[in-house]
């Protein structure tokens, strides 16, 4: 197996921290010679450290916090934070990824990695401060919303500057679908990493150091950051991006957006991805949520912002600001057929105070929508509420109860699946979910898409290799069609490592080669890497380490949940119900072709058809025979 011998970038220390002990450490990051940073390095602790009959909610169960090996530095857009730990909703691999200034100042405070484990007694929160770590209370914070939290923190320290990761009362409650909360505004959604944060009883983290960040080649790197940097600002996206913000660029209510609109979007519940240009308009034209913004925001070292800061100054919702509006916050509204842009903004920033995974929940809500109206809610079941498509008020009074566990929201607040297992009445035929996770994203136009998705390792999230637009980059030779089944396999696989590689060095996909500007590609991560780190990979090593990581959230999941072949089916609602309107009305995903797209993605891999488990022959050319040995203890590796 390859080894690296790191000269700069990451600080060489890992913070450990045991809540049920009360007690801290620091360790030497002996993991970064063989995985680097970032995601790749917390996959391998997990895979490596963690009991296989481990839940998510057991005290051994880990909350890692990992920087990537670029943060810190000056390289553009380098600001990601990964958080790893077991997925609530399935006891497998899970895994979220967020921006803003958290990571680097977790850096600056002297560390690469923050690993948690344990349950507190009472609330406490973790404070971090050049290379110290304490646990102090924070029952004066239980309860408080994300925004509250920070203001009343930064008070008690005095200092403006810190940098805080927190849950709301989502987390608190042990909602399922719970978000971590980064600048009041930046949401690592996905997996429940909120409520794993709540069950441990640990509120916040809180970050300030006062070093620097030491690279091997500081002149060579100065200039090859600058180069990347005049790359980034001088492509046309990026001005879009500035101007418009990326959901503004991608839900625009005009002509030339209606197939990406298609591609992007679903309603109902997913039983539609049509929006009519008037529906979008109502939200997203010149009257829609885009009159609320003010300025657009910026994580660390980026040339670009893309978060857009908004506030609604009269009406109903007055007073209601706050940071961000996504692609995905328009989705998230989409999925009850709401077009009222001040609901759906309110819904957006109500999510982050509560610190409520906008995506999740959004699907168990659009479901007990649909059980409404087909009659198998009542008004009586959902507290008074009248759940119709449209309805802003009932999915704004909704996505409070969930948040608090009130009611009818505490029959929603473990996931769709977990709500469609109570209901019964044939429910679970649209309770819409990936590998037991609520999953948002539409799987029937864009083939690609719907491959990544169903694949992914984090269950049913589209940022493990999702694509529906041509990329810049990407294998060689290989013709682009979204609606194609043949073309999806090798663009879908070489994504993946792509976003492996941008997790391992903690650059934004924004900036690189998933959506948005499309500026940076492997060629720039290799060479500011390899100057920061005083190291010498290829494009092709790093590509490769970045197989070597999915393999490992592959592993984790086959060893701790036995997931097969039929798990990397999308839900059954894709090939059984046709898209109601629009230009793709009638369509549904062709079993017969999924399958052979599977297949070829398998194959790429290297791994079984028949069960999609990994092979002995394949890990051990990857250099991990040790993985390969982990998997044959449990009886779960294809000889």
């Amino acid at each position: 197996m390859n080894r690296f011998k790191i000269k700069g970038g990451i600080t060489g220390k890992i913070l450990r921290v045991d809540l049920s002990a009360e007690k801290v450490r620091v360790e030497e990051n002996k993991y970064a010679e063989r995985w680097i940073a970032g995601r790749a390095l917390s996959s391998w602790i997990l895979l490596n450290e963690m009991d296989p009959t481990t839940k998510w909610s057991d005290p051994e169960n880990y909350l890692i916090f990992g920087a990537g090996a670029l943060i810190g530095t000056i390289a553009p857009a380098s600001c990601r934070t990964n958080i790893d730990t077991i997925n609530v909703f399935n006891n497998g691999k899970g895994s979220s990824n967020v921006g803003g200034h958290f990571s680097p100042e977790m850096k600056f405070a002297g560390f690469d990695q923050i690993i948690i484990k344990g349950k507190a007694e009472k609330p406490v929160y973790l404070f971090i401060s050049d290379g110290k770590a304490e646990i102090r209370d924070a029952s004066h914070l239980w309860g408080k919303s994300t925004y509250e939290t920070e203001d009343i923190l930064k008070k008690e320290l005095r200092d403006n500057k810190i940098e805080i990761a927190s849950i709301g009362p989502a987390g608190e409650n042990l909602v399922h679908g719970s978000a971590i909360i980064i600048d009041c505004g930046r949401a690592a959604g996905g997996s429940g990493v909120g409520c794993v944060m709540g069950d441990k009883k640990l509120k916040a983290i809180v970050v300030r150091g006062h070093n620097s960040v030491k690279v091997a080649h500081p002149e060579e790197f100065l200039q090859r950051a600058y180069e990347a940097y005049q790359k980034i600002i001088k492509r046309p996206t990026a001005k879009v991006f500035r101007k418009k913000t990326l959901a503004g660029m991608v839900y625009n209510d005009s002509e030339q957006f209606d197939d990406l609109w298609e591609m992007m979007h679903s309603t109902k519940n997913s039983q539609d991805v049509h929006w009519s240009r008037e529906q979008r308009s109502r939200i997203m034209g010149k009257e829609g949520v885009g009159k609320f913004f003010k300025k657009v925001q910026a994580c660390y070292a980026c040339p670009v912002g893309c978060q857009p800061y908004s506030e609604i100054n009269e009406g109903k919702f007055k007073g209601s600001k706050g940071l961000g509006y996504w692609i995905n916050s328009v989705m998230w509204s989409g999925k009850m057929d709401v077009t009222d842009p001040e609901a759906s903004l309110r819904y957006h920033l109500r999510a982050n105070q509560l610190g409520l995974d906008g995506d999740d929940s959004s699907v168990v809500m659009s479901w007990a929508f649909e059980a409404y109206e087909k009659g198998l809610l009542t008004k009586e079941d959902v507290d008074g509420l009248i759940l119709t498509w449209g309805n802003s008020d009932a999915m704004l009074e909704l996505q409070e109860k969930i948040a608090s566990r009130d009611g009818f929201g505490d029959f929603l607040a473990d996931g769709v699946v977990a709500a469609a297992k109570k209901l019964g009445k044939g429910s679970e035929k649209f309770a819409i979910n990936q590998k037991g996770q609520d999953s948002l994203d539409p799987y029937r136009v864009c083939k690609g898409w719907s491959l990544a998705c169903a694949t992914s390792p984090i269950a049913g999230r589209h940022m493990r290799g999702s694509i529906n637009i041509p990329i810049a980059f990407g294998p060689k030779g290989v013709k682009f069609n979204p609606y194609s089944y043949e073309d999806q396999p090798p663009i879908v696989f070489w994504e993946l490592r792509a976003k492996e590689i941008e997790d391992i060095t903690g650059i934004c996909v924004y900036v690189g080669t998933w959506s948005g500007v499309y500026a940076l590609e492997p060629s720039d991560y290799v060479e500011l890497t390899n100057l920061a780190l005083g190291i010498n990979l290829t494009e092709e090593d790093f590509m490769l380490l970045g197989q070597k990581g999915y393999n490992l959230e592959k592993a984790f999941n086959t060893i701790h949940v036995g997931f097969k072949r039929e798990d990397d089916l999308p839900h059954r609602r894709f090939f059984e119900d046709p898209i109601l309107s629009g230009p793709h009305k009638g369509e549904t995903l062709n079993k017969e072709k999924y399958n052979s797209m599977l297949d070829a993605f398998y194959e790429l891999h290297g791994w079984d058809k028949e069960t999609s488990w990994q092979t002995r022959k394949t890990l051990e050319s990857l250099g991990l025979s040790d993985v390969a040995e982990k998997l044959a203890e449990v009886g779960r590796l294809i000889e």
